[in-house]
């Protein structure tokens, strides 16, 4: 959370969503809503706070931004996969989201079991 407060300044809402508690902040014109697991976010989701779709360079600068400034890898119109992160951006509650979650890449070895 320090981090995160660092970065995006306080949060500016806190709620549960779906049994998990999420964190709102804004900054520079964007809303920032945190997850956090274990003290560390493990999903962030990034909106205009006029609700508008956001730039293509706004997009992969959030994907860098989260992906240890490495470009994630488009895995269709509106996905990517980056280094344990998947990302999606969509439409919901009439604004443009993008989502970067958390997931653990699984060894070879793991899938064959």
């Amino acid at each position: 959370m320090d981090e995160a407060i660092l970065r995006y300044g306080e949060a500016v809402q806190h709620e549960t969503i779906h049994g998990k508690e999420y964190y709102l902040f804004n900054q520079n014109g964007f809303n920032i809503l945190a997850h956090f697991n274990e003290g560390k976010i493990d999903v962030i989701a990034y909106a205009k706070q006029s609700g508008e779709q956001l730039t293509s360079e706004e997009i992969n600068t959030f994907l860098k931004a989260n992906n240890g400034d490495q470009p994630m890898k488009k895995q269709g119109p509106n996905a990517w996969v980056g280094n344990n992160m998947i990302a999606l951006y969509h439409k919901e509650g009439g604004a443009w989201h993008l989502a970067i979650m958390a997931h653990e890449q699984k060894s070879n070895e793991t899938h064959k079991r």
